[in-house]
């Protein structure tokens, strides 16, 4: 099946499925795809911190995505979870977080990027003004 993929086979490949889905946005994967690299960095550069005041291990947990609302998303999560890509990040299972993230994690994207698109380790400032969404939403 997978070399059929592969080789651009599609009638082979079609007949081992009876439906596929329709791809997930470019904007939803890189969404995605952010949020977990930034929640992924600010878990290592809090562990190399030695002045961790402000931080609770716990608010660098990653949140996950909304059953309901953003299962999409939780969906991607999970699959990349399962190819081994952000393990460490997401844990065990995709989390669905019983409420919609998007627009809290938009809001921290955008706090990275007028950060400069930081590149690990992130000092304790940065980890602080990215988490504010979450910690302190309405100090925005």
């Amino acid at each position: 099946m997978a070399e059929n993929l592969r080789d651009g086979h599609k009638w082979l490949y079609e007949q081992g499925f009876d439906h596929f889905s329709e791809n997930l946005p470019e904007e939803k994967v890189e969404h995605v795809l952010q949020i977990l690299g930034i929640y992924g960095d600010m878990q290592d550069s809090y562990d190399q911190l030695e002045d961790k005041t402000g931080i609770k291990k716990d608010d660098l947990k990653f949140r996950g995505f909304d059953g309901n609302n953003e299962c999409e998303l939780m969906h991607f999560a999970d699959a990349l979870r399962k190819s081994d890509r952000f393990e460490a990040t997401i844990g065990k299972r995709a989390k669905n977080s019983h409420m919609p993230t998007t627009e809290t994690y938009k809001r921290m994207i955008q706090r990275w990027k007028e950060l400069g698109e930081p590149h690990y380790p992130y000092t304790r400032e940065m980890i602080i003004a990215i988490l504010a969404e979450w910690v302190h939403p309405s100090r925005r």
